[in-house]
């Protein structure tokens, strides 16, 4: 009973998580406020992924290649620097593990925007199945973005059996 509760509320937060974006994605912006970057502005956006292993046990190093369609920068590719460490010990078939991101995008025009991540993630040790979420944090880069700061909330999976996977970000960004 209580692991059928359980799985009811997960989908409801996991419902509430979708109905987010796809409000972000469908209001107009009707107004930006001045940030220290330049103009404040929603973000939101989804990356497609293709993860590298680097190495192999903790502290694990990946590679992860990016295609993404965000609001207000279109398609933009990337790359990720990402460590991922246990931080427990396996309960139900689940590692937990905390994930630092080193990240870059780049916009069609060839800007760079730079930003590190950091949060949770729970492996499943029998399917090799991921699943993170943590805060992005946006902090300069190159062209427009030479000033960019802000920050969104990422949350993500990687399927089993396959290196391709994807995440969705939401928050704000001033360029």
């Amino acid at each position: 009973m209580k692991r059928n509760q359980r799985n009811v509320i997960e989908h409801l937060v996991n419902w509430k998580k979708t109905l987010l974006i796809a409000i972000v994605f469908a209001t107009p912006v009707t107004m930006a406020f001045a940030g220290p970057g330049g103009t404040d502005r929603p973000h939101a956006g989804m990356c497609d992924t293709v993860v590298t292993p680097l190495t192999q046990g903790f502290p694990l190093l990946l590679r992860i290649d990016l295609a993404c369609q965000f609001r207000h920068l279109g398609l933009t590719t990337g790359v990720i620097a990402q460590e991922v460490n246990a931080t427990g010990p396996v309960l139900n078939n689940l590692l937990p593990a905390a994930v630092s991101s080193q990240i870059t995008y780049t916009a069609a025009n060839g800007d760079a925007l730079r930003s590190t991540f950091l949060g949770v993630a729970s492996i499943n040790v029998v399917t090799g199945a991921v699943a993170f979420e943590g805060i992005e944090t946006y902090g300069g880069g190159t062209g427009r973005f030479s000033q960019a700061s802000g920050s969104s909330f990422l949350e993500g999976t990687v399927p089993a059996g396959t290196n391709n996977g994807f995440y969705t970000t939401v928050g704000r960004i001033s360029y």
